[in-house]
């Protein structure tokens, strides 16, 4: 009877685990599209199907078309501490002060 209680043990164990990855690749959906963004000498650099919630240094970008399905939060430094300084939502452009961070975030469904 032993066997069996270790057997059922690591069929729980092994399910929590599967759980658990499972839950953790959903939020790690990228945003889908392309956000374009515009640096103070007129340049500009594509960013395109880029994880959700993982900062990104942008070092100075001025600007930012997001045609993505997800917001754009903007942070002054590079590493998104703090609050946002600005939110470009989809299909939303925006000029700014220079900004060192961004991070996607999906936009929350609307309650039915």
């Amino acid at each position: 009877m032993f066997p069996l209680k270790r057997l059922a043990q690591l069929g729980v164990t092994a399910t929590a685990a599967t759980a658990l990855i499972i839950g953790l690749s959903a939020n790690a959906e990228a945003a889908n599209g392309t956000l374009t963004l515009r640096y103070p000498n007129g340049n500009t650099i594509n960013v395109t199907n880029r994880a959700n919630f993982i900062c990104f240094g942008i070092q100075g970008a001025v600007g930012a078309v997001n045609r993505t399905d997800a917001n754009a939060f903007l942070y002054a430094d590079g590493v998104c501490s703090g609050s946002a300084t600005l939110v470009v939502p989809p299909n939303g452009s925006a000029e700014f002060s220079p900004q060192n961070g961004l991070v996607f975030r999906p936009v929350a469904a609307e309650a039915g």
